[in-house]
């Protein structure tokens, strides 16, 4: 029976987890760090998935201290699998596992390396969003062997969260499929192109970068409210009288004819919708919230006059 060692964070690591055991693999360590709010499991989740396979529970770690690495070499385990670690491995930790660790990373490697690449594609225009199981190497981020890839086609109505469901489900059976050829051999890592021109390093974003600059294109506005959408904290702006407009939904306002405005300006109201102003074009807002009024009510604050602007 192989042993599997269960490094990070994120529901999809412990349902991932789950999978490689019902499948007859042995969990026998499991280390975790610090969650992020969006996560919908902690330390606790983590600790419950150890108890459930009697594993070893190593809590909130850092992988660089030697007695964590003595205690995961003490397990004994032959691979590892990995969700959302926050620091780079190094190879002293890599080494400790005769199969390499397997990491699941949000993006087409090599194109979308580093942090928040379903987001960072959804800007850019992407017709479809990767996911990849690969070999961790302490060389570079993200820069391992690749040995199972899959993609979520994506067009102008894709959000955020649509990815993220596709995630839920894919992630955990996309690693356990990555687990099972590299233990048999039918799955061979693909090493990834050096070609620079190949790659693309995304940065971390905050929430203040959904702040919506109404002099870019409703284009620009609208790839933007679908990346920030839930489970994150949502594209936003502010009411003249400074009432934070969170925008959920929106989409392009087609077939205006040429108009003069400026860019945030409420145009007109339809069907319940405003539809504002933008560098380029115009955008409806479709799902709005305005803290203490209903969604109704906060469209209809947003519309109550054609010389009221979002800023």
């Amino acid at each position: 029976m192989t042993k599997v060692a269960i490094l990070g964070r994120t529901r999809w690591l412990i349902d991932a987890a789950d999978r490689l055991a019902n499948a007859g693999f042995q969990i026998v360590c499991v280390a975790t760090a610090k969650a992020e709010a969006y996560y919908n499991c902690g330390p606790d989740s983590f600790r419950e998935l150890a108890r459930r396979h009697g594993a070893d529970y190593l809590g909130i770690v850092s992988l660089s201290r030697d007695d964590v690495r003595a205690r995961i070499a003490a397990a004994d385990a032959e691979i590892a699998v990995s969700v959302n670690w926050p620091t780079r491995l190094n190879s002293r930790t890599i080494s400790l596992f005769p199969l390499g660790i397997v990491n699941a990373h949000c993006g087409d490697l090599p194109r979308y390396r580093g942090n928040a690449c379903p987001n960072w594609a959804i800007l850019n225009g992407e017709e479809r969003i990767g996911l990849c199981a690969h070999l961790m190497d302490a060389e570079e981020i993200d820069s391992g062997p690749v040995i199972a890839r899959d993609f979520l086609p994506a067009d102008g109505q894709t959000y955020i969260g649509d990815v993220y469901r596709w995630l839920d489900i894919r992630i955990p059976s996309l690693l356990e499929e990555a687990v099972r050829g590299l233990v048999s051999g039918n799955l061979q890592p693909v090493p990834q192109s050096t070609d620079p021109k190949l790659s693309l390093r995304c940065y971390p974003r905050r929430p203040e970068d959904s702040r919506i600059d109404w002099r870019q294109s409703a284009e620009q506005i609208h790839r933007l409210v679908r990346a920030s959408s839930r489970p994150f904290q949502g594209a936003f702006a502010f009411l003249e009288s400074g009432e934070r407009v969170t925008i959920w939904r929106a989409e392009p306002s087609a077939d205006l004819g040429p108009f003069c405005a400026i860019p945030g300006q409420v145009m007109f109201v339809d069907r319940g919708e405003p539809v504002i102003a933008c560098g380029q074009g115009a955008l409806r807002l479709q799902d709005v919230e305005i803290a203490h009024l209903s969604p109704d009510d906060a469209k209809a604050a947003i519309g109550r006059s054609l010389r009221a602007r979002l800023q």
